[in-house]
Parts: structure tokens; sequence; C-alpha cells
């Protein structure tokens, strides 16, 4: 199996959410910040990052290819119709923590035209968010 992506995840994805069960068999490699993007909570229930001011605290994870695509067929990104897609799959420059060094990652990011009705997270740090507002 190879592990040749990263993977940035700040919402549903981490650890001890639901849908943290796609990165069961990946390899979790540190914490890390994504800058120049402000998180934000859906009225659907989860979050999305939108790109614009701010920073979003996360996970770093190394996926294979398989895990990619099933966590493409989740977010609803389709590689090959972006513009319908709820989110898109961005390579962005994630600084690990507490190492301080940067690495490329892939993160959900999503679709500007398509995400409505959002309250912004305060802070870029959805596990405080949902401990204090749910």
């Amino acid at each position: 199996m190879m592990f040749n992506h990263l993977l940035f995840v700040y919402g549903t994805l981490m650890s001890g959410f639901s849908a943290h069960a796609f990165l069961l068999d990946a390899q979790f490699v540190s914490h890390g910040v994504l800058y120049g993007a402000k998180l934000v909570h859906l009225e659907e229930g989860f979050p999305g990052a939108l790109e614009g001011e701010g920073e979003i605290f996360g996970e770093v994870y190394r996926v294979d290819d398989l895990t990619l695509k099933a966590i493409d067929l989740y977010e609803e990104f389709n590689e090959l119709f972006p513009e319908e897609s709820f989110f898109l799959r961005k390579l962005k420059p994630i600084r690990l923590i507490p190492m301080n060094e940067w690495v490329e990652a892939w993160v959900y990011l999503l679709n500007p035209d398509l995400a409505k009705d959002f309250t912004e997270v305060p802070l870029g740090n959805w596990r405080e968010f949902i401990k204090k507002f749910f």
C-alpha cells in the first residue's frame, strides 16, 4: 500500500468524529495549520473551509490513492466536474505543529459558488466550536 498523499482534515474526518473511519488505515503525521482560509459551520451541521483571511487548525494524515478516492466521494468532489462539486480538493501549504515545518497537503475547500448559509467559526478550530455550541 502506497501512502503517497498528505491530507489535511479539519472537521468530521478528524479523530473522534463521525467520518474518521475513512482514515483508520491512514498514518497520522501531525497536527497542523492552514493559513489563508476561514473555517465556517454550515447549517447542514458540518464545517467547511473558504479561501480568505484566517487560519484553520486540523490534523495531517498520510493516505493512499484508494482512501483519497473514497474521501472524494464522501466530500462530493468530482475531479472531472469541479465546478459542480460541493468541495474542491486543492494542494495547500500546511504548517505542522509543533515541528514548525511546512508540507504540501490536499485540503477540501468549499466551492464558493455553492456555499451558502454558514456561520464563521471563531479561531478556526471546529473541535472547540463543537464543544461550546453543541
